[in-house]
C-alpha cells in the first residue's frame, strides 16, 4: 500500500506548497515589519530632534520636565499608539567622559507593575546634553520572521530607541 502511494504524484505540488509557503510568508511578512520598524525609527528621531530644538535654542515654550518632555515628543510623533504611556525619556548633562552612558537604554516594560525612571535635567546653558527616547512598539506579526528576533518587553512589544546629543545655546 505504501508502495502505491510513493508512486502517486497526485500530491507532490500540495507537499512543495506546504514547504514553501510559511518561508515565503515569513519573508514577505519580514519585509513589511522591517519597513514599519524603520518609519517609525525615522519619525521618532525627527520627533527628538524638533523637541530638543526647543530646548537647545531657550524657546519659552520649552518643555522642562519629563512629563512635558513626553508630550512634546509624542505631539510630533505621528503614527506611534498610546506614545505618553509607551515612551519613556532619558537626558542628562555630560560634564566629562565618564558621564557619557554605557548602558542600553531604558525603555518601558507594559508587563511590569512598576516603571523604570530615568535620570531628566535641562541642563545649564553651555552645557552639552545626552537624549535617549525609548518607545515600545507591537509587531506586525509577532510570531513570524523578524518579529521573533526582537527583545520583546512583557507584552510582547520591541523596543526602539532614538538618540541625540547637543549643546544648551548659551545664554546673553
Amino acid at each position: 500500500m505504501l508502495a502505491r502511494f510513493s508512486k502517486d504524484p497526485s500530491g507532490a505540488s500540495a507537499v512543495e506548497f506546504a514547504l514553501v509557503v510559511p518561508i515565503f510568508l515569513a519573508l514577505v511578512f519580514s519585509t513589511l515589519e522591517g519597513g514599519w520598524l524603520m518609519t517609525r525609527s525615522m519619525l521618532l528621531g525627527r520627533a527628538l530632534d524638533q523637541t530638543i530644538r526647543l530646548i537647545r535654542i531657550g524657546d519659552p515654550a520649552a518643555p522642562t520636565s519629563h512629563t512635558a518632555m513626553k508630550k512634546a515628543l509624542c505631539a510630533r510623533t505621528m503614527i506611534v499608539r498610546n506614545c505618553e504611556t509607551t515612551v519613556l525619556i532619558e537626558m542628562k548633562e555630560i560634564r566629562t567622559a565618564a558621564d557619557m552612558p554605557t548602558h542600553a537604554a531604558v525603555c518601558v516594560d507594559r508587563g511590569a507593575r512598576v516603571q523604570p525612571v530615568t535620570s531628566f535635567s535641562t541642563g545649564s546653558r553651555g552645557s552639552i546634553m545626552y537624549v535617549r527616547a525609548c518607545i515600545v512598539s507591537d509587531p506586525i506579526v509577532p510570531l513570524m520572521g523578524l518579529a521573533l528576533q526582537f527583545e520583546k518587553d512583557g507584552k510582547g512589544g520591541y523596543h526602539q530607541t532614538a538618540v541625540s546629543a547637543f549643546v544648551n545655546e548659551p545664554g546673553i
